[in-house]
């Protein structure tokens, strides 16, 4: 009689166990008081997310201010941070490097360019070329600048919007709300490509490497890449090919992402051709945000054509 009652002592003990939750092997939920990290891999990305989100994200920028966002690298202890994000923003377009040597989660990736298929441009004569110390570096035909265009950085802005609503849908109307405000401040720098586009139409520009196109095409100007390397000097043939190029297409301009070296500044007023300085801004200005600095550059781009225009007009009378 006692082993029976011990047996069944035992039974229910075993029993009892089995219907307790396993929680070693189930995957621990993300606590409520825990912010969600997004990581974004350069500056006008970061800008989007800022825009739409509050203290509820943790906003994260890997790169260095100093680093060049294309070519930068992280090291171990930043990549387990990447990998352990919430939300990873890229740009697509093979624009960072380190996005494409780095094992990343696909759930957790947003490549922003995936919106955009529509509207991407492709150029054709694409090289190996170097950014300053970054080493050899390609972008694989796409031009990977889309937020020159405000029409095309809302479209980023808005399949953003959508992934930070899917990680906390109790943040739908605020995420909502500063989707729109952010589309009402992007209209500034449409208002103003739309005048430059009416006084200064049809132009033509060189740049150093596929950057502006989206800016040009925005415009209904043409940019001709010359795939310059940085620091090194120019040889005959890359002058003949910028003498035939604008005399083909009557080029007077080139538009630079950096201010350039005096010497190489010197060496194209030479050769009739005007520089100005542009930066895409991949990474955060010392001052303002995207949009008062693009707001200014246009403004400085603006001022630049005017007094170009004035001085052809005075070499004609």
């Amino acid at each position: 009689m006692q082993r029976t009652i011990l047996l069944i002592a035992l039974f229910s003990v075993l029993t009892l166990c089995a219907c307790q939750p396993d929680t070693e092997s189930k995957p621990k939920k993300k606590s409520e008081n825990e912010t969600p990290v997004v990581v974004v891999v350069n500056y006008p990305l970061q800008f989007i997310v800022e825009s739409l989100v509050g203290p509820e994200f943790e906003v994260l920028n890997p790169v260095p201010p100093d680093a060049n966002p294309e070519t930068w690298l992280p090291n171990d202890t930043m990549i387990q941070t990447i990998q352990k994000a919430d939300l990873i923003v890229t740009n697509g377009a093979n624009f960072a490097d380190w996005v494409k040597k780095l094992s990343l989660p696909r759930s957790k990736v947003l490549r922003t360019s995936l919106s955009l298929k529509d509207a991407l441009i492709t150029v054709p004569d694409f090289e190996v070329h170097s950014h300053g110390t970054g080493g050899a570096h390609s972008h694989a035909g796409t031009v990977a600048f889309f937020w020159l265009d405000p029409a095309l950085m809302e479209r980023q802005a808005e399949a953003i919007a959508q992934r930070l609503i899917d990680i906390d849908p109790q943040q739908k109307e605020s995420i909502a709300a500063n989707l729109e405000k952010l589309k009402e401040s992007l209209k500034s720098l449409s208002q103003k490509l739309d005048q430059l586009e009416a006084e200064y139409p049809g132009l033509h520009w060189f740049s150093e490497r596929p950057v502006y196109q989206y800016l040009a095409r925005r415009c209904g100007w043409t940019m001709h890449h010359l795939h310059w390397k940085q620091g090194t000097n120019l040889s005959k043939s890359d002058w003949d090919k910028l003498n035939t190029m604008q005399q083909e297409h009557k080029i007077p301009f080139l538009v630079w992402e950096h201010q350039p070296e005096k010497e190489r500044v010197k060496d194209l007023t030479e050769h009739g051709v005007t520089s100005v300085v542009l930066d895409p801004l991949t990474v955060k200005p010392a001052q303002g945000d995207y949009v008062s600095e693009m707001q200014r550059q246009l403004a400085q781009l603006e001022l630049f054509l005017k007094q170009r225009q004035t001085e052809s007009s005075k070499s004609t009378n």
